[in-house]
């Protein structure tokens, strides 16, 4: 049995995880912006999950962890900068914890036993609140040093990056600036609506997207690539292939697709890290 930790900007969740990635039991509960009480609901969390058959448990967390273990730079959540977060659950816990940015888990779940399953190099793009991703290259984790498959900081137009076009907030910004009339607009409105402003918003995002992507697949050339977060929802997928293909060669002729693992995916490769 494994047992894996998702960390996520407003809940936390914990899960035991068969041998062959089915969820057995979680637990969800609201995320605390303090360091200590962050700690601790963490450690909560462990303890009423744990069992006899977990050895290890996995932890996924928003943000880049560089070599030394520590978690820092452009991060959603300030209170653990700097900070080895698996070695403070350790003293707590008395078992072996691994971390990883939690889009790493993504991709590792992904590739393990969901749309990225049988595929030797897969990327995985997060589409949610900011954009981020996770690599496979030879069937394991590519991390550098800590920071590789950070695709929202790529530049794709006119000093903005990708995640300042392509994430759900400034998606409602761009259309709110715009002179967009809708009443407490999301990602998934805009996309529906007929509204000239809001088609195009939806016209130039997909524009975004199609860059964005295709940057990825001429950077990296993966077998597939999976869309994770809460934009993956989105009816996007065959336009954006249609739009990627018509702008590459076609030895680029890579396929984008949904996730099959939804939103466990994150703990379920959580609880696989050195799997």
């Amino acid at each position: 049995m494994k047992l894996g930790i998702d960390l996520g900007g407003t809940k936390i969740e914990g899960a035991l995880v068969s041998e062959d990635g089915r969820l057995v039991k979680n637990i969800r509960v609201p995320a605390k912006y303090e360091r200590d009480a962050l700690i601790q609901s963490i450690v909560s969390i462990i303890k009423k999950l744990d069992r006899k058959d977990v050895n290890v448990i996995g932890l996924g967390i928003p943000g880049p962890i560089d070599d030394e273990g520590l978690f820092h730079g452009f991060t959603t959540i300030d209170c653990l900068q700097d900070l080895n977060v698996a070695r403070e659950i350790e003293k707590y816990v008395g078992k072996k914890v691994f971390q990883e940015n939690d889009a790493n888990c993504f991709v590792l779940a992904e590739h393990l036993i969901g749309a990225g399953r049988g595929y030797t190099n897969v990327v995985g793009v997060i589409l949610g609140t900011g954009v981020g991703g996770g690599i496979i290259i030879d069937r394991k984790l590519y991390r550098s040093h800590g920071s590789a498959g950070e695709f929202g900081e790529m530049i794709i137009h006119a000093k903005k990056t990708f995640e300042e076009l392509c994430g759900g907030p400034h998606i409602v910004k761009r259309y709110v600036d715009a002179g967009g009339k809708m009443n407490n607009p999301d990602p998934k409105k805009i996309f529906a609506s007929d509204e000239f402003v809001a088609k195009k918003i939806v016209e130039d995002t997909f524009r975004y997207l199609r860059i964005g992507f295709g940057n990825i697949i001429v950077a990296l050339n993966p077998d597939i690539i999976v869309v994770g977060g809460g934009l993956s929802n989105l009816p996007i997928y065959a336009k954006l292939n249609r739009d990627v293909r018509r702008h590459l060669p076609e030895a680029f002729n890579v396929k984008i697709v949904k996730n099959k693992l939804g939103d466990s995916s994150g703990v379920i490769g959580a609880a696989f890290l050195r799997a």
